[in-house]
Order: C-alpha cells, then structure tokens, then sequence
C-alpha cells in the first residue's frame, strides 16, 4: 500500500511514519511512505504516482489542505484523503472534499489504526493482489485473474478487463494467490478455478474462450484441487 504524508513539520512526519510502520508489522501489509512538506510537490507527484491514502495537514505555506485537497479532487477521486490536524474546527469543512476520516493532533494510535482498518474493509482488501514493481504499484482483484503465465522473468496476468505484463517472476505471484482459488496446470501456468469452464485430462477450456494444456505431472493435484474448489463452491450455494 502506497501512501503519502503531506505535512510541514517534520516531527509530525516522523511521528506519523513510526505509526505506520508498527501498523504495517501488526496487520503483516506492507506501505511504502512518501512525505510531502506542501501541497504543491503532492500535486505535481500525483501526476507521475498514485496514492491509496493521503495524510493531510490542514496548516500549510503557500497553500493549505483543504485547498490541496480540492485540487486532488479535481484530478482524481479515488485517493483516500485522511485529515491529521490540530485543527479540530476545520474538520466539518474537511468533509467538502470527502474526506474518509479526520483525527485531531497529537494522533491517537488506537484512531488510526481504526482509521486504516476501516479503509482495507471497505475495498475487500484480502481480496486484491497487490504487486510492487519499479513501474508502480498493481492492485488486480483475484476475482478477476483467468490465469497467469509465465514470460521470462516477467509474468502475464489475464483479467476478465485486460493483460498485465508484469516484471515479477511467476512463483513470487503464486506466493500471494489463494491455492484454494489458484492452482498450476503447468510449470509456467497458473489457472484461476472461477473462470474453468471445463477440462479434460490434458486441457483447460476458460469462460473466456482460451485453453491452457495441463502437464502430465500437474493433472493429479490440479483435478484434486478442482475438485474441492466445484465442492466448496457448491456447498455455498445451496
């Protein structure tokens, strides 16, 4: 998880870091912190970068949170925007460019963490892939993947909406992939069982159209992995 601290007081920075990093080691998620000591640097980063929550402070130079904050909201609406200020009576006016929480200085880590714990419900977190490369952050849900292949050492993930070629190698992908949901069919072939229509002892047919051949020291443990995932998925929908 990416997120930005926009703050000019570099105590508050630190502070703030060191709450997220003991967050992070908690809930075992990893967040990569970028810190911003106004809101014109934020802006012009967010032109190049995306953030899945943005800290803001309200007093600032130049230009203040709640005006960095409309101008976020004019160019995206997707940030998660949590006020952190010592400013109690701006928080009403916070809520004008929808803010997801606001919590007063100095921070209560018990808020926080509510704070953030909330956000993750709120988008099935549990239910995302979420892979870090130097070209950015990739959040696919698992919903979505038909499979994933491996090409060299960069992997091609085939969603129901479009194909990502990502530099990760496969088995680093398989690590983060339900096996309960996902399983090899291959030695560079992953198949996600929502999107099986049908196989055969040798072949895999998706809702989509496309078929993945099934290696013959993969057939055992693919059919006994199937097979639980149809009996699992049976048993819910009685």
């Amino acid at each position: 998880m990416r997120v930005a601290i926009c703050d000019d007081e570099k105590p508050m920075q630190i502070a703030l870091e060191k709450l997220l990093d003991e967050y992070s080691r908690l809930r075992k998620i990893d967040i990569s912190v970028d810190k911003f000591e106004n809101g014109h640097d934020l802006i012009k980063t967010l032109n190049e970068r995306e953030y899945e929550i943005v800290f803001m402070d309200y007093q600032m130079d130049d230009i203040d949170g709640m005006e960095t904050s409309r101008v976020i909201r004019s160019k995206n609406n997707e940030n998660i925007i949590i006020f952190v200020s010592a400013y109690p009576e701006i928080a009403v006016d916070s809520y004008e460019v929808n803010t997801f929480r606001f919590i007063v200085k100095p921070i209560n880590k018990e808020k926080l963490f509510k704070a953030i714990d909330d956000y993750l419900k709120s988008i099935d977190y549990d239910n995302l892939l979420i892979l870090k490369t130097h070209d950015g952050t990739y959040k696919i849900k698992m919903s979505d993947i038909i499979y994933a292949e491996a090409k060299g050492k960069h992997t091609i993930i085939r969603t129901t909406q479009k194909t990502f070629e990502i530099h990760i190698h496969l088995k680093k992908i398989e690590d983060k992939l339900p096996t309960e949901k996902f399983c090899r069919c291959q030695r560079a072939y992953i198949a996600g069982f929502l999107h099986i229509n049908n196989h055969t002892n040798s072949e895999i047919i998706f809702d989509n159209g496309e078929r993945a051949q099934i290696g013959k020291v993969y057939i055992s443990k693919f059919k006994e992995k199937f097979q639980e995932y149809v009996m699992r998925y049976n048993q819910m929908n009685l």
